[in-house]
């Protein structure tokens, strides 16, 4: 009995070594908007214009949507935080990430060919603070390089193998509102991770200790009616 008890004990002291298993994804699709703040002559064929001189016109709008996992909103007084955005089943490119600026329109997706960096959903202390995302592309014929870090973006043009003249810059708007239109996202199931479901190896162990336990209360059970016997034959 006392091996089967010190097997079954061995097998629960492993189960408590397994890590439980991570949240549950809560992917959220919102939409965010920004403006233009300068345009410079390199980029006058961009179809931009600055926010401020054309309210409510297109040229001088900036404005998306992205899908991010909600459950990785980190907590505050981390900092400055990207968190990267990522295929979701059920998802096209477009609604996991997509921008667009002025009325040419500029506009960039999720999985674009010519991107470098990002994208990537910004927080400061847990509050939105927009993006990081790096993509090189050409209109009428010239290179560009658009950067979006944080609440800001530049798109440069190519300047003797460098992206350092500067065609348009402007905002994202930040802060606890900026984020609109949020809505729940449901993928489809296989998108959950594989760590929300026991793993075969951790439902062996299940059975096993589980099997341990019952078979060493069973045991315990045999010999205290053995000892029970054992006694009233020796009272008769």
């Amino acid at each position: 009995m006392s091996k089967l008890f010190g097997a079954a004990i061995t097998f629960v002291l492993v189960l408590a070594g397994i890590p439980s298993s991570q949240a549950l994804p809560i992917y959220t699709t919102a939409g965010f908007s920004g403006g233009v703040l300068t345009v410079k002559e390199l980029g006058s064929g961009l179809g931009l214009q600055r926010t401020n001189t054309c309210s409510g016109c297109a040229a001088g709008s900036v404005s998306g949507h992205l899908l991010f996992d909600k459950s990785l909103t980190p907590a505050s007084g981390t900092g400055f935080v990207n968190v990267p955005l990522g295929s979701v089943t059920g998802a096209s490119n477009d609604v996991i990430f997509d921008i667009i600026f002025g009325n040419k329109p500029l506009e960039f997706e999720f999985n674009d060919p010519h991107v470098l960096g990002g994208p990537s959903i910004q927080f400061k202390n847990g509050v939105f603070n927009g993006l990081f995302f790096v993509e090189d592309f050409t209109s009428n014929g010239k290179s560009f390089e658009l950067s979006i870090q944080g609440g800001a973006w530049t798109i440069k043009g190519r300047d003797d193998d460098e992206y350092s003249e500067l065609a348009a810059s402007g905002y994202i708007n930040i802060g606890n509102n900026a984020l609109t239109n949020q809505a729940l996202f449901v993928p489809t199931p296989q998108q959950l991770p594989q760590s929300s479901v026991p793993e075969p190896t951790t439902l062996a162990l299940l059975g096993l200790g589980l099997f341990g336990l019952i078979m060493a209360r069973r045991s315990a059970g045999r010999s205290s009616l053995q000892s029970a016997g054992q006694s009233a034959n020796q009272v008769a």
